[in-house]
């Protein structure tokens, strides 16, 4: 049966089972993609994923299950399930919530461009084939290019309830990532840089290939510097990548369980008292934005760090009963899970500096433009410990490439260290809206 019949027939076995409290969740998502290697396409990859969610709440206890076949048969035993798993959980005190009135139409959030959605696999591959020739043409030392995809997906999210809710949204985007080998003597180097949008744009393929060449001729020349508390300039691209990694702080459900030091802590001075921090849900365009969360609740701004002080913890219903309050709209599903917090856009406004300002505000700095994985960074305690790779600044003039450095310090800490921001968001698709930072208290070591 088509998406709308399968709502139709779990609404109708709720009904007829006299379960009032019924929610479900439809995801569709699609893509393809394509591989780029030596002058041609080497493969390509085109993936559908359908799935529906059900969440029964019987008798004040919550069972979740799911069925990616739209079928009377499947989906009767999905409800099934949903059932019999509510019975063998603790209560809950869930209560779904009816629907919202006058909420504005998902298309005012522009998510969904319609010219990505005819891109044909022509398209994208001589896209990709002009990333390849520009990478090749841009140094005479590229040996390879050993890593080079583009691609195109879409999605469609809509949920359903026994309450009146029904909300839906599609989204689409087109982007590509590529990989670059530079040799020099004994010295060997490789350099990425991707691009992810919604608006189609062909120059950008001369970008992707030089920026990534660019990278890796940068680091044939990158050594280690002398260790220490100096000043470290995150980049537009490196900040939000590092802070991203320790928002989970803000969750509700996490300090509830003992897993964010901000428990216990509302109101307190946490930041710099020029720092605010908030979600943001209704940016137009924006990586993660929409008007209803995964439960039905009407989403809206909430302000995690006004003015360095710590303003609110972000909710899903269960959460948020948990503290007597009401939910704020941050609760996140996909089709085959359960209920989780989702963020959102995060949004730290920008400062007034550009980058080579930035950086050239202490006497020396380290400017990190790479980061080298995240296994030594604690989401739970804060502590900061990540390689990273980028330049070495005195009065404002990049002095050497930097490599086979880590930096570390606490997130916490960092908060509170912030001395400036930069101008600009990463131009990249994302929801994450933190310009770079200048910010002092962390070690260096090579």
């Amino acid at each position: 049966m088509d998406q709308q019949a399968a709502i139709d027939y779990v609404l109708s076995l709720a009904r007829e089972q006299g379960e009032p409290e019924v929610d479900l969740i439809v995801e569709r998502s699609e893509q393809l993609s394509l591989r780029v290697l030596n002058g041609q396409v080497e493969k390509i990859d085109q993936a559908t994923a359908l799935g529906l969610g059900i969440r029964v709440v019987h008798q004040g206890r919550t069972g979740i299950a799911s069925t990616e076949r739209l079928e009377a048969a499947a989906l009767e035993k999905a409800f099934r399930s949903a059932r019999e798993n509510a019975l063998l959980n603790d209560p809950t005190e869930v209560v779904l919530p009816q629907a919202a009135p006058d909420l504005p139409d998902p298309q005012d959030l522009e998510l969904l461009n319609p010219a990505i959605e005819r891109l044909t696999v022509d398209e994208l591959g001589a896209f990709g084939l002009e990333v390849e020739a520009t990478a090749r043409q841009a140094d005479a030392r590229v040996t390879a290019v050993p890593y080079l995809t583009v691609s195109r997906s879409s999605s469609a999210y809509r949920i359903v309830s026994t309450h009146g809710v029904d909300y839906q949204q599609r989204q689409n985007n087109v982007g590509a990532y590529c990989q670059a080998l530079l040799e020099d003597g004994e010295r060997r180097k490789s350099g990425g840089h991707m691009w992810v949008g919604r608006a189609w744009d062909p120059t950008q393929s001369t970008l992707i290939g030089s920026t990534a060449v660019r990278k890796a001729a940068d680091l044939l020349t990158a050594g280690p510097v002398s260790g220490g508390q100096v000043p470290v300039v995150l980049d537009e691209y490196c900040a939000p990548q590092l802070l991203g990694l320790y928002l989970g702080c803000f969750s509700a459900e996490a300090a509830q369980k003992g897993q964010s030091r901000l428990q216990g802590r509302l109101g307190e001075l946490i930041a710099d008292e020029s720092l605010d921090l908030s979600t943001e849900p209704h940016r137009v365009g924006a990586g993660s934005s929409r008007y209803m969360d995964a439960e039905g609740i009407p989403t809206r701004t909430v302000p995690l760090i006004a003015k360095g002080r710590f303003e609110e913890f972000m909710y899903h219903i269960e959460s948020a009963r948990r503290d007597g309050r009401e939910s704020n709209g941050h609760a996140g599903r996909s089709y085959s899970g359960g209920i989780v917090t989702s963020g959102h856009n995060i949004v730290m406004p920008t400062g007034a500096h550009s980058l080579d300002a930035l950086s050239g505000l202490p006497e020396k700095c380290l400017l990190v433009t790479e980061l080298e994985g995240a296994a030594g960074c604690n989401p739970l305690s804060g502590d900061i410990s990540i390689g990273v790779q980028g330049f070495w600044i005195e009065n404002g003039q990049r002095q050497q490439a930097v490599d086979s450095v880590t930096i570390a310090g606490n997130f916490f800490d960092l908060l509170k260290a912030i001395r400036a921001r930069g101008n600009t968001y990463q131009p990249n698709l994302s929801r994450m809206f933190i310009p770079a930072v200048l910010v002092d208290g962390l070690t260096v070591s090579s």
